[in-house]
């Protein structure tokens, strides 16, 4: 999509303890709402449904106003035509496959959807999208987690909303049933001529389906550009810190030889990363300070690839754990250890130490 009708979204809620002001206006297919937990996406999307029917909220959508409360305006849900998928869909377990899938039609055309609207040609497309040909007529209780996602996904489309709202749906999943989803979410942003909105915290997730990324952060937009440039900005770095992310790393491939493993952080640190990365590429990492080991001596034959000699300057309490400062080169990465480890490793600032990183720790948040 580019510029289209449903891309400008204005928001003001007010409720106890939380409060919503902001207008969002994107040029893409797909917009991304990236931030932590708390940070106001699902709640938007739920007002944005007219799923939160105690909120006092004015939407407005593409130019229409959808709430108002001041002249008694509550648009209802089913009226909205507006698809949605959340983290945990329900299916009907007395309906097939194809049955499931045609539900949402059906309710539609119930409510004034034309039949052009819902063609078997739009269903059709839905189906084939997202590879359900060979499952229409199967129960839904024999179906794994990933395709009773692809099921809730169709159903949703079926139904050819205005928007398709998605409410970080594949966060219920593991890591290898999410790693089979995320082409099928690519098909739908390439394939469909149909606006999404994107909701995860995940970075990586992020990264691969946003064409546009708006970030929130308690209720306020901070920041919204182009993947790269918006979660490298400063703004996010500090929220990616507020949400566990302790170690953010500027880098850039290393090889000079094309795509390698290796990369090197603007200190000179090299590190290796569980994915290719071209030759002068840059990206950003993150790291978990939970995930940062520290010996005193250098070990000896170990798994963990990357291995950083550096100095201890600050110890620091954290509830009933230590964060440990250590500078490695030019940069500083915190560790963090029980107050026990740091006890018997008479750990203090000024002691040199070794810092080890699995390379599955480091994470690529832009």
């Amino acid at each position: 999509m580019t510029n289209g009708p449903e891309s400008l979204l204005e928001i003001e809620l007010a409720r106890v303890g939380f409060s919503m002001s902001l207008r969002l206006e994107w040029q893409s297919r797909t917009l991304v709402l990236f931030g932590a937990s708390g940070s106001g996406k699902t709640t938007l999307l739920r007002v944005l449904l007219g799923l939160e029917p105690a909120a006092r909220a004015r939407v407005r959508l593409a130019g229409e106003w959808l709430d108002d409360p001041e002249r008694g305006l509550r648009t209802p849900v089913h009226e909205r035509r507006l698809g949605w998928v959340p983290q945990s869909p329900t299916l009907f377990p007395d309906r097939n496959v194809e049955r499931n899938i045609r539900f949402g039609a059906r309710t539609t055309r119930r409510t004034g959807g034309s039949t052009t609207a819902l063609s078997e040609d739009w269903i059709g497309q839905a189906i084939e999208v997202l590879g359900l040909g060979d499952l229409l007529t199967r129960a839904v209780g024999d179906l794994s987690g990933g395709e009773r996602q692809r099921v809730a996904l169709a159903r949703a489309i079926a139904t050819r909303p205005r928007a398709l709202l998605l409410d970080e749906p594949l966060a219920a999943l593991d890591l290898g049933l999410r790693a089979r989803i995320l082409p099928y979410l690519i098909r739908i942003r390439d394939e469909l001529d149909l606006p999404i909105v994107h909701i995860t915290h995940d970075p990586d997730e992020a990264m691969l389906l946003g064409e546009e990324i708006a970030v929130l952060d308690a209720g306020r937009l901070i920041a919204q550009g182009a993947p790269r440039e918006t979660l490298w900005s400063q703004a996010v770095h500090s929220l990616s810190t507020r949400m566990g992310v302790e170690n953010v790393l500027e880098v850039r491939g290393a090889s000079p030889d094309g795509p390698s493993t290796l990369v090197r952080t603007t200190g000179g640190t090299e590190l290796e990363t569980p994915w290719a990365v071209g030759s002068g590429e840059e990206l950003c990492l993150g790291l978990r300070a939970e995930d940062i080991l520290i010996a005193l001596d250098r070990p000896g034959r170990i798994s963990a690839r990357n291995l950083c000699p550096g100095r201890i300057v600050q110890i620091e309490s954290h509830l009933d754990n230590r964060l440990v400062h250590v500078d490695v080169g030019s940069e500083r990465l915190i560790s963090k250890l029980t107050q026990r480890a740091v006890a018997e490793l008479d750990l203090e600032p000024g002691t040199d130490v070794y810092l080890i990183i699995k390379s599955q720790a480091l994470r690529r948040i832009g």
